[in-house]
């Protein structure tokens, strides 16, 4: 996989009040959590024998989040959960092995992919990453969350084959979903920062694949209009160089790509959020110029340090990251995931379940 690179292994806790004590005045995940229910989504999750897992199935089935369905031995599963004190009577579980689901899942998986034999892609079924992959691309599951007990990489790996990617998306890709207290004295705010986690050098058809599924997702997460701006170290031709020359390019193809919201480059960054700035630097009307609240960032070394200094800097709160680019919703935890992780990254996911 090209310029990709696995999500870092506990990058951000999902949502949490600052060290200091201070509360966030808006608790976006009880908002999330209501939307969920409204969904009537189901998610399956292949690391069905961990506590943690368990332990958050359980916590999204009272919830009413949403439907869960464990993957794996059902006396691992029983073990795990009897330890962790869990109740799964109500909770659907499956062992992929002698589910009976197998032979359609190789039929579907061989048609679509004519150079794979029967018996590699029964081995694959088997595997429950797999075999939860394919219940999300046959429909039987709205969802898939896994990635506690597995690299990012067989997450990635397993949705890339099974479940493929969005019609015109070359790849996946991530956002960071940042809640800043207090922006130029206005109180709080929300932005989206991408790629932070997954494609460390995108092309300019992935820069402007990314602008719109950013975009999208941010609306789902957040209930605003995006505002969306690819950034460079450049502001609409100030610079020129191959680096500049690939962000207008994306920015050229994203709004082709039929987003309803304004997407718009190449801006610094403080063009893209300032308004003062914004008006002295972006000479042409612009829709995002100075209003920006999904920031592209031209590489994953770029994004990923923007988020890290914002988080601790301005004592903003990341959730994230968030898959995004798949034809259906995948998304991945941290080794280190709690209960709490994972329930917050299930919300998540149901919501990107809407159309």
């Amino acid at each position: 996989m090209r310029g990709r690179a696995a999500l870092e292994p506990g990058a951000s806790r999902p949502f949490r009040n600052f060290p200091d004590g201070r509360i966030m005045n808006r608790d976006i995940f009880k908002e999330l959590e209501r939307k969920a229910r409204e969904v009537n989504a189901s998610i399956v999750y292949p690391e069905g024998e961990d506590v943690r897992v368990i332990e958050a199935a359980q916590r999204v089935r009272d919830a009413r989040i949403a439907t869960p369905v464990l993957l794996g031995d059902p006396d691992k599963i029983a073990e795990a959960a009897s330890a962790a004190g869990a109740d799964l009577s109500a909770i659907c579980q499956l062992f992929p092995a002698e589910s009976g689901k197998l032979d359609a899942m190789v039929e579907d998986y061989c048609a679509r992919r004519a150079t794979v034999k029967p018996g590699v892609a029964l081995r694959l079924m088997k595997k429950p990453m797999f075999f939860g992959a394919m219940m999300v691309h046959l429909g039987e599951a709205s969802g898939m969350v896994a990635g506690a007990a597995s690299a990012t990489t067989s997450v990635l790996q397993a949705a890339g084959l099974a479940i493929g990617y969005a019609s015109g998306v070359p790849c996946p890709s991530s956002i960071m979903l940042m809640r800043i207290p207090d922006f130029l004295g206005q109180g709080e705010k929300f932005m989206a920062f991408a790629d932070p986690a997954v494609t460390v050098e995108p092309t300019d058809e992935e820069l402007a694949a990314m602008a719109v599924q950013s975009g999208m997702n941010f609306r789902r997460f957040t209930g605003e209009t995006p505002r969306v701006a690819l950034l460079s170290f450049s502001t609409k031709g100030s610079a020129a160089h191959a680096r500049v020359h690939k962000v207008r390019r994306a920015v050229d193809i994203a709004q082709t790509l039929g987003a309803d919201f304004p997407v718009d480059g190449e801006f610094q960054a403080d063009a893209a959020i300032v308004p003062r700035v914004a008006e002295k630097k972006v000479k042409v009307a612009s829709e995002v110029a100075g209003r920006a609240n999904v920031l592209v960032f031209p590489d994953l070394d770029s994004a990923n340090c923007a988020y890290k200094l914002t988080q601790y800097l301005a004592g903003a709160d990341a959730i994230g990251p968030v898959l995004q680019g798949f034809r259906k919703p995948v998304n991945d935890l941290s080794r280190g995931a709690t209960a709490d992780d994972i329930v917050r990254v299930t919300i998540l996911t149901v919501l990107q379940a809407l159309s």
